[in-house]
C-alpha cells in the first residue's frame, strides 16, 4: 500500500520535477538588463519593489528617464550587495504582483532535464 501511495505521489509530481534550475552565477551585462527590460516594461515598478528599490527612487527613475525598466535594472544591479543576482532577480519576476515566471526561466537560470530518473521500491 505504501509503494502504490509513492507511486501515485510520484504520477503527481513528474512534471514538477522534468527540470531542475541552476542559476546564472555574477552579474547581468549592461546588454543583458536591455534584453530584460524590453520583457518587462509594463511591470517595472512591481519588480523594482520586490528587487529593493525604494518608491522614492522609483518615482525619480518615472519622471527623470525615458527608458525606465532599463534604469531600474542598472541601478539594482549596481546598488545591490547581494551575491545572489540571478537567485533575486527570479523570485522578484516569480513574486505574484509581477507573474514573470517564463521571463525568470529564460534570463535566470540553466534548465536540466532529468534524463535518467529511476525510483527503486
Amino acid at each position: 500500500m505504501i509503494v502504490t501511495k509513492l507511486h501515485h505521489w510520484f504520477k503527481l509530481q513528474s512534471s514538477c520535477l522534468s527540470h531542475v534550475v541552476t542559476f546564472k552565477q555574477g552579474k547581468p551585462g549592461d546588454c543583458d538588463l536591455d534584453e530584460l527590460a524590453g520583457k518587462i516594461a509594463a511591470k517595472w515598478q512591481e519588480l523594482g519593489l520586490r528587487l529593493g528599490i525604494s518608491q522614492n527612487i522609483l518615482d525619480e527613475i518615472d519622471a527623470n528617464k525615458e527608458r525606465k525598466a532599463y534604469w531600474m535594472l542598472l541601478h539594482w544591479r549596481n546598488t545591490t550587495a547581494s551575491a545572489t543576482l540571478y537567485r533575486d532577480l527570479c523570485h522578484a519576476l516569480c513574486h505574484d504582483r509581477v507573474g514573470l515566471n517564463n521571463v525568470a526561466k529564460e534570463f535566470c537560470g540553466k534548465q536540466t532535464a532529468f534524463t535518467n530518473l529511476c525510483i527503486i521500491y
